[in-house]
């Protein structure tokens, strides 16, 4: 018989006890484990036909005012305000839309919402059969087939598709949304569209053009860095916990040159491979010098647009921001 999941997972519980941690002055601290969460069941009460439609039949509801006939979407309220609380109508809408405005990306969040990071939630104006649109917008998770969300992709007026995810429990989550620029016409015509219908693990990598002396130059320089890194790890403690319980083969492609790196269990060494769990791409080999040599957040990077990642996974960038303030406190 298979485990029940719970809510809480029993990993964030802290053991009793109270330890010890050294710290920056060499001295010793104590350090004791707390907890302060709690569980609890709330009822989706009467916006349930909304969230059974999305499980149940892949459709979107919104509510119409039978007198005023305006559209609200998702149905936040059964009686129109404007209409002396007149009871309004379940109305299906459509699955296309636009963006109401640039969906602001999380790349840092609460623990709960860890493994899910980078993403991004956006409001989108969703249509009627008559293509009118709805005069309120729908919060939405947005996403990109074409590896990790970055600025640029979505933003105000972009049309969007919403899709169905494949496996549905009666959440907003079971519902996202994609650019239209990146589905094919027989996709943006099909109702429902869902998660499986569309690729994920072939996302369209960026072009370079030929390298010029200056590129060339640094990305001899990111490769000595590299090897160097690798050999300062093998003396940090900090360094090698940081990418411990953590294994990727990374492909890394600029524009003046490409190599690859293997991730193990405590380790980083440059390897050759053909197949690599994730593909990063940064046109100017000179960004990498800034993390490499002066300590500076691959995550900027990437915040920023100019790392481009195959997928949308930021563990492992974390793990290796970490490792220069990892390398100066072991004075590696």
């Amino acid at each position: 018989m298979a485990k029940e999941k719970l809510v809480i997972p029993e990993g964030m519980f802290p053991h009793v006890g109270v330890n010890e941690v050294k710290g920056i002055d060499g001295q010793d601290y104590l350090i004791r484990n707390e907890a302060m969460f709690t569980g609890y069941q709330h009822t989706a009460g009467e916006f349930s036909r909304f969230f059974k439609s999305l499980r149940d039949d892949c459709k979107i509801l919104g509510n119409r005012c039978p007198q005023c006939h305006q559209l609200i979407c998702p149905p936040f309220q059964k009686r129109c305000p404007q209409c002396n609380f007149i009871e309004m109508w379940p109305e299906e809408v459509k699955d296309a839309g636009r963006m109401d405005a640039s969906p602001p990306i999380v790349f840092f969040a609460p623990a709960r919402f860890k493994d899910q990071v980078p993403y991004a939630e956006g409001y989108v104006y969703l249509e009627d059969e008559n293509g009118k649109e709805a005069d309120t917008a729908i919060k939405v998770r947005v996403r990109t087939t074409r590896g990790m969300i970055k600025p640029g992709i979505f933003k105000k007026d972009t049309k969007v598709k919403v899709v169905f995810a494949d496996k549905r429990v009666g959440r907003i989550l079971d519902i996202f949304a994609v650019p239209q620029a990146e589905l094919t016409q027989e996709q943006i015509a099909k109702t429902p569209l869902m998660e499986s219908d569309l690729s994920w693990d072939k996302p369209i990598e960026p072009s370079f053009e030929k390298p010029t002396a200056e590129m060339l130059s640094a990305f001899n320089r990111v490769l000595d860095g590299l090897k160097l890194l690798s050999a300062r790890i093998k003396k940090s403690p900090r360094a090698q916990k940081d990418l411990a319980n953590w294994s990727r083969r990374v492909q890394v492609k600029t524009r003046g040159g490409e190599f690859g790196f293997v991730v193990d269990n405590g380790r980083l060494e440059i390897s050759s491979f053909t197949e690599p769990d994730l593909i990063l791409a940064v046109e100017n080999p000179a960004a990498l010098l800034s993390w490499l040599e002066r300590g500076s957040a691959l995550t900027n990077l990437v915040m920023e647009g100019t790392l481009w990642v195959s997928k949308p996974e930021l563990e492992t960038i974390s793990r290796l921001d970490r490792l220069p303030r990892s390398l100066r406190r072991d004075n590696c």
